[in-house]
């Protein structure tokens, strides 16, 4: 697994940013789904893979992060709910994701069909004994988001039907079935659009919206007291996803992104200024100029012109 798919995967298994999605997302808002109604479900299934030649054999693949919401009593499952991270387009998104949510409904059904067996029950014809799935037993509804983590665009489908070829017959296409991709791309999102989260979800998608504009990422940092005191793993996310290198100091746990960035340009400066002196050092030793007279003009160390002087 790559940094980027560690660290957003384990920035959206945190339950309030998890809840926070989903509600933005599917409920505008509105606190529908409660992070104490959140619990963690076994990620893996078995996807029988595609894009490779000659690939015949499933093979195991984890889901970024599964969640079971229960209501009531918080043990009775209500909805299995999904998020895919991306840090890059998927092309075929619409398939992959197709085949997560049908394995997990193919995971209920043979949970199910166990269950059954274990306590012995008696299906009640052969339909029910062949399937191990009971006309009382009912599936959990698959929701799943999709969280693309890059200022691009996405260009890619959100629909099955969208990959099919341009020719099919409309009457023969409308007995395939289709699948929509549930997408949260930030750069297809306007400010006002994002502000419907409430965690810091809304600030690293912020962030991550405006990367490719230096100074309207500043204006943003500026303006927006929350950058002030940013969790840490919200920071860690936005210097991955948005290809930031400030840095974060050990055993911080708010991070103050004005002053990362004011930072992050202070060491750049500087990177210039010293690559500016090595020049004017390089261009003096060339000349055979005396290395006591080299430092004083450039300041740098008899160690460091030592290593440049190798270099002639």
């Amino acid at each position: 697994m790559g940094k980027k798919d560690s660290i957003t995967k384990d920035y959206m298994g945190n339950p309030d940013r998890f809840a926070d999605l989903f509600n933005g997302y599917c409920f505008h808002g509105s606190e529908v789904v409660l992070p104490s109604e959140l619990r963690d479900m076994d990620s893996t299934s078995v996807v029988v893979p595609y894009g490779s030649d000659g690939a015949t054999v499933p093979t195991q693949k984890n889901r970024d992060v599964l969640k079971v919401l229960t209501k009531t009593d918080g043990k009775a499952a209500y909805c299995i709910l999904g998020v895919e991270n991306q840090s890059e387009v998927h092309t075929a998104m619409p398939v992959k994701n197709m085949l997560y949510d049908a394995m997990t409904f193919a995971n209920q059904i043979s949970a199910a069909a166990n269950s059954h067996k274990n306590n012995h029950d008696k299906a009640s014809d052969d339909a029910e004994f062949l399937s191990g799935f009971f006309r009382s037993d009912k599936l959990l509804p698959v929701v799943t988001i999709v969280v693309h983590w890059g200022a691009d665009e996405w260009d890619a489908p959100v629909s099955l039907q969208e990959m099919y070829q341009d020719d099919i017959n409309d009457s023969l296409l409308q007995y395939s079935p289709d699948y929509h991709i549930n997408l949260v791309s930030p750069a297809m999102m306007s400010d006002g659009e994002l502000d419907i989260f409430k965690s810091d979800l809304r600030e690293v998608l912020k962030f991550i919206k405006h990367s490719k504009d230096k100074k309207s990422i500043q204006d943003l940092v500026d303006k927006d007291p929350k950058y002030k005191s940013l969790n840490r793993e919200a920071a860690q996310t936005i210097s991955v996803c948005a290809n930031v290198d400030f840095k974060i100091p050990e055993g911080e746990e708010q991070i103050d992104m004005c002053k990362a960035i004011e930072d992050m340009k202070e060491d750049a400066r500087n990177e210039g200024r010293m690559e500016t002196k090595s020049q004017i050092a390089m261009s003096m030793l060339r000349k055979n100029e005396p290395v006591e007279i080299i430092i004083e003009y450039t300041g740098l160390s008899d160690q460091q012109i030592q290593k440049l002087a190798q270099q002639i």
